[in-house]
């Protein structure tokens, strides 16, 4: 599966328009059940919303992309909440945008705006994260070289993880499958082969990004 972004935690967000409250409701869900109980999750939590509209892309065998506008004109809610996922390039989320009527009607133009404002906003305050599948390896590092490895691992961005202290320095790394074999040859060169490299698993990992 190619690297994608998505979201770690649930958030929610709420803005008022024109006496009307929108609550975006946003959750990681890894495939189409988690979603659609999501959406029943917080359609019972908000059951006295005038509004519960969703969209949701996740990621199965293919990728799989549902919206519904929950009563709202047609293509006045769903449809805005799931372009602002996309435009984002989000996958294995779902959103659900709860609204309580204020008494206040918003028009066509009005609802789309709103309901993709909700999802936009909630979006930018969530910290997003990046699906990456990394290549493991086990190091172990003469202390003498310790020092100068966490200056090298600092200027190549890489986490240094599982650390353990005995004779020499243990600990685990991973890299992106498509430079891993480039950075492991840096490594060697940088120290003369004086680290011991293991290659171990491969894992899906969430790398958090700079928005």
């Amino acid at each position: 599966m190619p690297n994608y972004l998505t979201i770690k935690e649930p958030f929610a967000f709420e803005q008022e328009i024109k006496k009307s409250k929108f609550i975006a409701h946003l959750a990681p869900t890894n495939s189409e059940q988690e979603a659609k109980e999501f959406i029943e999750k917080i359609k019972l939590q908000e059951k006295n919303a005038t509004h519960n509209c969703s969209a949701y892309v996740v990621l199965e065998n293919i990728e799989i992309e549902r919206m519904s506008d929950d009563g709202e004109p047609s293509g006045t809610a769903g449809a805005p909440i799931l372009n602002v996922i996309q435009q984002n390039n989000l996958k294995n989320i779902s959103v659900v945008v709860t609204r309580y009527f204020g008494g206040i009607k918003l028009g066509a133009g009005g609802l789309i705006r709103a309901y993709s404002s909700s999802t936009s906003k909630a979006i930018d305050e969530i910290p997003i994260f990046e699906n990456r599948i990394q290549q493991g390896f086990n190091l172990n590092i003469p202390y003498s070289l310790f020092d100068k490895f966490e200056n090298f691992s600092k200027k190549e961005n890489i986490n240094l993880l599982n650390k353990a202290f005995s004779e020499n320095v243990n600990l685990d790394i991973f890299l992106d499958l498509e430079n891993c074999d480039e950075i492991i040859a840096n490594i060697n060169n940088e120290f003369q082969g004086k680290i011991d490299i293991l290659k171990t698993n491969t894992e899906e990992l969430l790398v958090p990004i700079k928005k």
